[in-house]
């Protein structure tokens, strides 16, 4: 069952439709906490996902391997002779005649990436005297929680995990180098949402109107429909939480018109010079929704860190996106086909691991992990649960809405008949008990082990 099924669905056990927008985004916020609830509460079959992790080592600078200062943009850092790469985002560069440290907030292409502050040195001249320490590194957008980290390529297989707390009292030294053996929790970082108006304006906030076109385009923006628009911060390789949202309606009639979104943060930098921000490298990533139909959340454009004013013309993007979004690689990326199209994804804590001993060199490890799924938003949208149990979120939004009216005989029903159904997900996805077996372990010595298999028998009968 898709959002608009499940909707009905509640509606037909309430015996109650008022054809309310309200009432209908109310129902669905009430489903979304209940299917966000569920999919956390177990590490189900079902919500979990296999992915291939990349260890980075250090980059140091040597004779043909440099970095240049931008004179007209002090947080501008130029390679030559070697590339950046986007696991670069977030580490630190270290100047190391002097000791300072820059975490590195963007890398805008193989040559080119911007640090958090003006760097203290010389300005158009090569210099070798760096170091790029990459410490830490990110987990995918919607981990919830790893369960197993797996050296595949170097057949060491599962490797062990350990707390903050357990690596401070053995003390492992990062400064050690290797094949990593360990892996250690680290920070989870949550930035802050935008400021929700342009800071070289204050009375300036973020709005949207729509603009008179001449001229015929591609795929223009539909007349007579309601969008709304949000927008985040990516920086180090994370989004921030989204701006909150405006919206806009176009008139219903046989022109064409544009969207023009303003009062964006300004997240340059002034250098003390100009009266002008400069780039930063904290760009803005904007998304749209058709609130007319119940459409889903996409990602139109990217806004340069020093720019607030975007132009929204037709429905499919042609421009390209900056290097990174939404394809994560450090190339031009157009949306080429509807599966391109990169859908908001709720922004939880971004989690950080550190490994033990430290890459010196590239390495993989493949992740299984608990996702978080996406908010269910469009009509169409079809909840990640398995399809036999989709009725299972009738009843949980059922049992709540019944709560809120004080009819506790109805939202115990409700309540029951979800509780059988989380049973037998847990009897079907987390525990497969349909088949006997015998399991062994083969870490221990022979003589201790137990036999695995389906389980047999030699009894011949009673003599």
């Amino acid at each position: 069952m898709n959002v608009k099924q499940i909707r009905q669905r509640i509606f037909d056990q309430m015996d109650y439709f008022p054809d309310l927008q309200r009432y209908k985004d109310s129902v669905v916020r009430r489903m979304n906490d209940r299917y966000q609830e569920l999919c956390d509460s177990a590490h189900w079959l079902w919500i979990q996902k296999q992915e291939d992790l990349r260890l980075d080592g250090d980059v140091t600078g040597e004779s043909g391997k440099t970095i240049t200062i931008s004179a007209s943009n002090l947080r501008q850092v130029t390679a030559s002779g070697f590339s950046f790469t986007l696991q670069m985002e977030g580490q630190i560069l270290e100047d190391t005649s002097n000791g300072t440290q820059y975490t590195i907030i963007r890398v805008e292409s193989a040559t080119r990436l911007y640090i958090h502050m003006n760097f203290n040195g010389s300005a158009s001249t090569a210099i070798s005297d760096f170091k790029i320490k990459i410490n830490r590194f990110p987990l995918p957008n919607d981990c919830i929680e790893v369960l197993s980290y797996t050296d595949r390529k170097k057949d060491r297989g599962k490797l062990l995990f350990i707390s903050n707390p357990m690596q401070e009292r053995v003390y492992l030294d990062f400064d050690n180098t290797g094949d990593p053996s360990c892996i250690i929790e680290n920070e989870f970082v949550l930035d802050d949402p935008p400021l929700g108006y342009d800071i070289n304006l204050q009375n300036k906030k973020f709005t949207a109107r729509t603009v008179l076109l001449g001229g015929s385009f591609f795929a223009p923006l539909r007349n007579g429909v309601t969008y709304a628009y949000k927008y985040t911060i990516y920086r180090e390789g994370r989004e921030s939480p989204p701006s909150d949202e405006v919206t806009v309606t176009i008139p219903d009639d046989t022109n064409i018109y544009s969207v023009v979104l303003s009062g964006m943060d300004d997240t340059g930098f002034y250098d003390g010079t100009s009266s002008k921000t400069s780039k930063s490298g904290m760009i803005k990533l904007l998304y749209r929704r058709d609130t007319t139909i119940d459409g889903k959340w996409e990602l139109i454009g990217s806004i340069k860190s020093n720019e607030t004013v975007f132009k929204d013309v037709t429905l499919v993007n042609t421009d390209g996106f900056d290097a990174g979004y939404p394809n994560q690689e450090l190339s031009d990326f157009r949306y080429t086909s509807s599966t391109d199209v990169k859908r908001f994804q709720e922004v939880g804590p971004k989690q950080y691991i550190k490994v033990w001993y430290r890459p010196t060199e590239k390495a993989k490890l493949e992740i299984r992990y608990h996702f978080r799924p996406k908010n269910l938003e469009a009509d169409n949208d079809v909840p990640v649960i398995p399809v036999q149990y989709h009725v299972i979120l009738v009843y949980l939004t059922l049992h709540e809405m019944f709560l809120q009216m004080q009819d506790m005989a109805q939202a115990q029903i409700f309540e029951g008949r979800a509780e059988l159904l989380k049973q037998q997900m847990r009897r079907r996805y987390l525990a497969r008990d349909d088949e006997p077996k015998r399991f062994s372990r083969f870490d221990r010595p022979r003589r201790f082990r137990n036999l695995f298999g389906p389980p047999t028998s030699d009894f011949s009968g009673a003599n």
